[in-house]
């Protein structure tokens, strides 16, 4: 008998929450631990749980303690949780920040029912799911680059490295020295050579190269 995946959401629409719920529960083989309307709830709920979720379900906007706010705070006591950010953000740089503060998965909320049952197994089998933010190819990429790291030019490496930052490609070629014309080469050169199509793609290839720290 395979054992019952342990769920907890944070989300502070109450409707929006409900209907997750009720979405989760009907893949079967989850179960909800419990529930919260922010952050800070959340964390506090942990704090006292007797059994810990094995993953966690959380918006970025909510009030108290946004996502970012709450996933700093859950690293820093549970650096192992898994979590899978669900909501309606869907700039690059909303999802480079979440990465960065720990994120293992990126979902939108108008995802079907059934990428949100992907996600949620495949972050608890393998430890990420970013399927917004890379081209189909990319897992097969990172299972590669767990033992080859693919040859890049120093520039190249340097494009990386900020791409992890707040920095827009104007800032990064003001960084570098270059021109924007040329920040372009460079991103483009790195979507050819690591298989995705955009700077959040950039990033997760990134980290399991080994350029910059995983969440």
């Amino acid at each position: 008998m395979e054992s019952v995946i342990r769920v907890a959401i944070a989300e502070d629409h109450e409707i929006v929450r409900k209907g997750v719920i009720e979405i989760i529960l009907s893949f079967g083989g989850f179960s909800i631990d419990f529930e919260a309307c922010d952050g800070k709830e959340l964390y506090d709920k942990l704090l006292i749980a007797d059994t810990m979720p094995d993953i966690i379900v959380m918006d970025i906007s909510m009030p108290v303690w946004d996502g970012y706010e709450t996933l700093d705070a859950i690293r820093k006591k549970w650096p192992e949780m898994k979590v899978l950010v669900l909501t309606m953000h869907k700039h690059e740089l909303a999802i480079i920040k979440m990465i960065r503060s720990g994120a293992n998965g990126y979902l939108l909320k108008n995802s079907n029912p059934k990428e949100l049952q992907k996600a949620l197994h495949s972050i608890i089998d393998s430890g990420i799911y970013f399927s917004e933010v890379a081209s189909a190819n990319l897992y097969n990429k990172l299972l590669q680059y767990s033992n080859v790291i693919p040859s890049l030019h120093e520039k190249e490496e340097q494009m990386l490295r900020l791409c992890y930052t707040d920095l827009s490609y104007k800032e990064i070629a003001d960084k570098m020295g270059i021109s924007l014309r040329s920040v372009a080469g460079f991103r483009d050169s790195l979507f050819q050579k690591l298989g995705v199509n955009s700077r959040a793609g950039l990033v997760i290839c990134a980290i399991q190269i080994g350029l910059i720290p995983g969440g």
